[in-house]
Parts: structure tokens; C-alpha cells; sequence
């Protein structure tokens, strides 16, 4: 059926106009093309839907039945026209994000306030996990959108790159000093072979970064001294202050007040680590407006945070 919206708006202005010469200068269409497609609508149907005569045209009987239903049809698209319109210009309902404390760092203030100024009937929720939870927490419909490290496959999610962050070796000055000789103390750069002179603290093995460090590792045929495994970031960086051992994290995730502070120095690392962040939702539920208007958010605030610097992803050419 070929039978589409303007050939039913200009079905019911010939209707109304009696006339299809009237209604054709009405619609602003030529009175043939109007004619044309007037028969087409018939054809399809297999009825009359006018009678003709020397004044113009009316409606058969067949032609009433059908102008109820078209009016009916178009009150209804321009209602479902207005609503989405309103829709976009006032989303609303629930957008869970779930995330982990690095990412949350960057993201919270500028994110939420954003959202709670443009959208206040978007019911907001932010949700620190970690990462290796979210696949599973948006295919079970807890959340609605994800930041996580990694690509699970085949569990019914769409992922979209965000940006790279670079992974550094962070430890204290006092450890530095010991450990690596004094020519090369004020180098910005450090090798995993320099790094087995080290005492190292990492997450445990299931943890986003401590793959991601392994995969180097392995890729390396490195080995690393690992005396201890914490999950935090901040006890971490605790740690490595108070000399009981070094460890590898996102630069962006670093504590730039105890680097200013002397408590960590941070080194690249050679060669350089990158762990990749994504966006990810459901690719089996559609997104409703307001998930789609937070998603757009996010990516939109992201590379804008990045471009001015407020979310550091790579070091400095030093320290």
C-alpha cells in the first residue's frame, strides 16, 4: 500500500473542500498531481472514495467511513509528534549510571549538575561499582548506561570508545632514592625491567586495571614483584606514601595534591600502558529519550573535559 501521510492530509482537504481544483490550491499542489494521487488511494482500496459531478466532488458512502478514520490517524500522529517533541525538550523517567570511583571523580559535579539544570524531570541516579559488574547490572535493567574498562562480548551490550587513559608508576621519593641509581633519579620514564626493583602493590587479578597491566606484562615477558593486592585507589596511593610500596595507576586517577606534596612521584612507563574507557548500554532494550539525552551528555562533556584538561589522560612531558 503506498498510501502515506500527505496523500491522507490531502485526502481529507479534498473532503472538506468539495472541490479537488479548491483543495489543490489550498495544499499548494498542482490540481493533476492531486488528482493522481487521489486515484491512487482509491486503487489501493479498491473503492470509490468521491463521486464526481459538474460542482465538484462528494464523498461516497465508502469515502465517509474511511475520512473518520483518516481524521482519527492524523489526530493521532500530531499528537505523537508533540509528545515526542516535548519528549526531547523535557525528558524524562529514570538514567541509572553505573561507574567506578576513578571515573566518578571526573564525571560527578560537572555531569549531575549538568543534567539537574537541563533536565529536571530526569530522575538521576549514579552508581560507583565496579566495573566488571556493569555488563551485568545493565542486561538485568538495574542500570541504563556503563563506563567500563573492557569489551564483554555477547552479552547483549553496545559499547562506544571514549578516550585512552595512560597508565603511570607511581611510588614515594623515599623508595626512588633507594632503588634506582642516582643518574637516573630525575628521569620521567621507567622500564617494567627497572620496575622488579621495586615492591609492588596492585588490585587483585579480577580487577579492570590489573588486567590490563598483565596483558603488557605478558606481552613483555615481564614479571613484577607484587607483595600485596588492595582494590582502592586511594589506599593505594596511601600506601605508596608511606614507603610500604609502589604501584601502577591511571594517571587520571592520581591524587595531584600528593604529587605536589612530594608524598608520590609518578614515571612513565615504557613502554606506555593505556587502558581504554567505554560507553555502554543495552543493544536489546531501546533507550527511552532521557537515557538517550544523558548518553549524548556524556560523550559531548567527556571530549569537551579532555580538550581543556580538566580530565588529564596523558602525562605531561614532566613531573
Amino acid at each position: 500500500m503506498s498510501i502515506d501521510l500527505r496523500g491522507l492530509r490531502n485526502f481529507v482537504a479534498v473532503a472538506s473542500a468539495g472541490s479537488i481544483s479548491r483543495a489543490a490550491e489550498n495544499q499548494h499542489i498542482a490540481q493533476p498531481a492531486l488528482s493522481t494521487q487521489i486515484k491512487l488511494i482509491e486503487d489501493d482500496l479498491g473503492v470509490r472514495l468521491f463521486e464526481r459531478n459538474s460542482r465538484g466532488v462528494r464523498l461516497t458512502s465508502a469515502g465517509e467511513l474511511y475520512l473518520s478514520h483518516v481524521i482519527d490517524i492524523l489526530k493521532r500522529v500530531d499528537i505523537a509528534t508533540e509528545d515526542v517533541r516535548e519528549a526531547i525538550k523535557n525528558p524524562s523517567g529514570r538514567v541509572a549510571l553505573g561507574l567506578s570511583q576513578s571515573l566518578a571523580k571526573f564525571l560527578t559535579v560537572p555531569l549531575v549538575g549538568e543534567i539537574v539544570k537541563r533536565w529536571p524531570l530526569i530522575h538521576f541516579q549514579m552508581i560507583e561499582m565496579s566495573t566488571g559488574y556493569i555488563p551485568d547490572q545493565i542486561v538485568k535493567g538495574h542500570l541504563d548506561l556503563g563506563l567500563t574498562f573492557g569489551i564483554d562480548e555477547g552479552v547483549g551490550i553496545s559499547y562506544s570508545h571514549l578516550l585512552d587513559e595512560e597508565l603511570v608508576f607511581a611510588t614515594s621519593p623515599t623508595q626512588l632514592a633507594l632503588l634506582i641509581d642516582s643518574r637516573v633519579i630525575d628521569s620521567n620514564s621507567i622500564t617494567f625491567q627497572a620496575m622488579k626493583k621495586f615492591n609492588l602493590i596492585l588490585p587483585t587479578r579480577t580487577h579492570s586495571l590489573r588486567k590490563r597491566i598483565d596483558e603488557y606484562l605478558d606481552r613483555e615477558a615481564e614479571k613484577l614483584n607484587v607483595i600485596a593486592e588492595v582494590n582502592t585507589i586511594p589506599q593505594l596511593m596511601e600506601l605508596t606514601a608511606a614507603n610500604v610500596g609502589s604501584t601502577i595507576l591511571s594517571y587520571g586517577s592520581i591524587d595531584s595534591d600528593m604529587v605536589a606534596k612530594n608524598r608520590i612521584t609518578l614515571r612513565h612507563i615504557k613502554p606506555k600502558i593505556f587502558r581504554p574507557v567505554y560507553l555502554c548500554h543495552s543493544s536489546v532494550t531501546p533507550p527511552s529519550i532521557a537515557v538517550s539525552c544523558v548518553q549524548d551528555l556524556i560523550q559531548e562533556m567527556v571530549q569537551n573535559m579532555i580538550s581543556d584538561g580538566r580530565w588529564p589522560t596523558e602525562t605531561n612531558s614532566s613531573y
